[in-house]
């Protein structure tokens, strides 16, 4: 059973309010007063330890009153790092905002790290990966852990860089380093995903009602029209964090998907050749499994995680 710390800056969980026994208030940095008992914290710090060994100034604790001590911590940090810290129901971090700062609070205050990495491990589910690939992976290097940056890397592919992404990035690891090692990577694939692309027979099954030509006619430039398509459908193939084996081309890259058929609407109409060899919809057997076997055998050497 875990305690779910609670999103709102204003609220105190029960055990730090002042109806518990208490000896000093440590007050966060949105206001918040935290009663608690000294001795629990310096058992668990060191840092605590030599913080309460310090006298309290007669001017800034009235007779009768607990002495408040001002903390860089917020409320939220702050109650997440007392409820590990205090035996009471443990807090459930799934916020990554949260577990970054509850890291940082956690190094401050020289505690050991293995007691921290079970309350992050929600963090790193599958559920978590597919959801917010790039916050995990930020976090993954905000903990320096190689592994599980690697891992989160593999949820990445498909996630756009735009300038909002880039920013959460960097202040969630707190360095560059993880958007150069996933620019690394995307550029990495770009001459894998481009090959597969290559691979297939685009001119042969290009359907005249979707920029191919009528009578057999078919130019430069609508080549590279579909060849930039084909690149797309290949890289959102791609996106997968596991490579999966390819049965059948067609199906793998979604270039059949009800009546309307690849390339897509570049005339505004559906495509009338559902049933014969345009738009990839008839082929013989032995060649689906050539070409599904191409794609495999190029996709085989597709870097799929960064390098640390």
């Amino acid at each position: 059973m875990t305690t779910q710390v609670a999103a709102e800056p204003d609220i105190v969980p029960p055990t730090f309010t002042s109806k518990n026994p208490a000896d000093c208030i440590l007050k966060s940095s949105d206001g918040l007063q935290f009663y608690v008992l000294r001795g629990i914290l310096m058992f668990a710090s060191d840092v605590f330890r030599d913080m309460f060994s310090l006298p309290t100034p007669a001017t800034e604790t009235e007779p009768g009153q607990l002495p408040v001590i001002e903390m860089s911590e917020s409320g939220p940090v702050l109650s997440a790092l007392l409820s590990i810290v205090y035996p009471v129901v443990p807090p459930r971090i799934s916020e990554v905002s949260l577990a970054v700062g509850l890291f940082q609070a956690w190094k401050k205050y020289l505690m050991p790290m293995e007691r921290l990495q079970p309350f992050l491990a929600e963090l790193f589910s599958e559920s978590s990966l597919l959801e917010r690939p790039l916050d995990i992976y930020a976090l993954s290097w905000r903990l320096d852990n190689e592994a599980e940056a690697r891992r989160a890397s593999r949820y990445t592919h498909g996630v756009e860089l735009s300038a909002e992404a880039i920013w959460r990035l960097m202040m969630l690891s707190g360095s560059e380093a993880p958007l150069s090692a996933l620019i690394s990577l995307r550029e990495s694939r770009k001459p894998c995903l481009g090959l597969i692309a290559l691979v297939l027979p685009i001119r042969e099954f290009a359907c005249p009602n979707h920029g191919g030509g009528d009578n057999d006619i078919y130019d430069k430039s609508a080549y590279m029209l579909h060849l930039m398509k084909m690149e797309n459908q290949v890289e959102k193939a791609s996106a997968r964090p596991q490579l999966e084996v390819c049965h059948d081309f067609r199906d793998f890259l979604a270039l059949r998907t009800g009546d309307r058929r690849w390339p897509g609407a570049v005339l505004p109409k559906r495509c009338s050749h559902p049933t014969n060899n345009y738009c990839f919809g008839n082929m013989e057997t032995d060649r689906i499994r050539a070409y599904s076997e191409a794609v495999d055998s190029y996709r085989v050497d597709l870097p799929m995680e960064i390098t640390w």
